[in-house]
């Protein structure tokens, strides 16, 4: 976990360039001529005015469909999850599982097990900054606020492929069987969260359209300048769509700056590896018909299970395991100036769940008298998590905190975003993290 809340809180003009009206360039007419300053003034507030309607139309479909969708605490069903051969599974064979482990030193641990790689696919149109994104506003049991906008599709074999009996998910053969319409933008496979998985990675889909394809609700075409305030409001927006975004800003603004290292001559760390053990002999955690949880609060993890109905996915009515993790997950991006160049902290490390792989986090420092310039809250993904909160903050470190440590890496913002084009290298705390900069001034970069 991250340090705790710093003190200094500046506002954000410290950190970002704000323009003035002289240095905008004035819209132009239909017919290319330039608007006088009044014209132009009020087509500057047709515009906001528009973006402010549609802003106000996707507030009312997320509450609508929150509405819509109902989350209770359940006994599972015996017919649908059940423990076989000490691990918690679904009576189909996909999905995920519930898994007892055991460390070197002795502690048991559960964490969730995904075989499965998951499609998580973004469909898009126009060029870079004025893009359209068509998203979903997708309920989840274990989101805040239970609805939040999502990839066009987040989905696991086990769904798309309707083993749960489901209804299709829309534009899946976009994905699946893409025409030459359909252009490839971005392709990787990328490590979930290292401490609550065994393993898991995703496979991040993004594809480019020319026309805008039709869509149904929960699924809507939102424009970027919406889509790039969803990034600094709290619970708008899943972590699969942030980190999507990320990995689209990383292909559009390229590679630069200094070679960083992201492949080392061993990435696994020798010796840091878990041993199986059947959930139902685990002796520091109880296993009964109201969930999963330790007997002494150690992990800081529990298992609840829940019942979910929702109008507004392929399957209306489910029943499932959730983790929910005790505390807030606090992910810090650090940054400090070095030679006029603002710079931002990584370091390589793994945990529990990677198998001793190395990826890149965001360095931790412990530096109470920090200068924070934003916070944004969000879930982690709903559909494994019981309303876990992560806290994304941008920082700079205060004067007279030591800033040169061991394995700390200060990498500029185009050296930090070229390390995002590199599959399966950073985790997705700092992939989180790096959408603070979505709006960073020019000059950073």
């Amino acid at each position: 976990m991250s340090d705790p809340r710093p003190t200094h809180r500046p506002a954000l003009a410290e950190w970002a360039h704000t323009g003035t009206a002289e240095q905008t360039p004035l819209p132009t007419a239909i017919d290319g001529t330039a608007l006088t300053h009044s014209q132009a003034s009020v087509s500057v507030s047709i515009m906001v005015a528009r973006e402010d309607d549609l802003w106000d139309e996707l507030a009312s479909l997320r509450t609508a469909l929150a509405a819509q969708t109902t989350v209770e605490s359940c006994v599972l069903p015996s017919d649908e999850w059940r423990i076989d051969g000490g691990v918690m599974r679904h009576v189909d064979g996909g999905f995920f599982e519930i898994v007892g482990f055991v460390g070197e030193e002795g502690r048991e641990r559960v964490l969730l097990r995904q075989r499965e790689t998951a499609l998580v696919g973004l469909i898009v149109r126009g060029a870079a900054g004025m893009r359209s994104f068509l998203l979903n506003a997708r309920c989840e049991p274990g989101l805040h606020g239970v609805c939040q906008f999502s990839t066009t599709i987040q989905s696991t074999p086990s769904n798309y492929e309707r083993r749960h009996r489901g209804a299709a998910t829309p534009f899946i053969d976009v994905f699946l069987r893409p025409d030459s319409a359909a252009r490839l933008l971005h392709d990787s496979l990328e490590y979930d969260w290292g401490q609550y998985y065994d393993g898991k990675r995703k496979r991040f889909l993004i594809l480019e359209v020319d026309e805008l394809l039709t869509a149904a609700s929960p699924r809507i075409w939102v424009p970027e300048v919406l889509l790039r305030r969803m990034l600094f409001e709290d619970f708008w927006m899943t972590g699969d769509l942030r980190v999507a975004v990320a990995l689209l800003d990383a292909r559009d603004r390229g590679s630069g700056g200094r070679p960083v290292p992201v492949l080392a001559a061993s990435p696994f760390l020798p010796g840091a590896l878990l041993r199986q053990a059947p959930l139902d002999e685990l002796a520091s955690w109880i296993v009964d018909d109201h969930g999963i949880r330790e007997r002494e609060p150690h992990q800081g993890v529990s298992v609840e299970y829940v019942h979910t109905r929702s109008a507004s996915r392929e399957v209306v009515v489910w029943s499932q395991p959730l983790l929910r993790v005790r505390d807030e997950e606090w992910v810090r991006l650090w940054s400090r100036l070095v030679g006029g160049k603002r710079r931002f902290a990584v370091e390589r490390r793994t945990q529990l769940g990677l198998a001793g792989r190395l990826l890149y986090f965001p360095a931790a420092f412990h530096d109470p008298g920090a200068l924070v310039y934003r916070t944004v809250h969000t879930s982690a993904e709903g559909g494994r998590f019981l309303r876990h909160e992560v806290v994304l903050e941008l920082a700079g470190l205060s004067a007279g905190t030591e800033a040169d440590l061991d394995g700390v890496m200060w990498l500029t913002a185009v050296e930090l975003v070229s390390l995002l084009r590199e599959p399966e290298t950073t985790a997705v705390q700092l992939r989180l993290a790096v959408t603070l900069l979505s709006s960073a001034p020019t000059e950073v970069f």
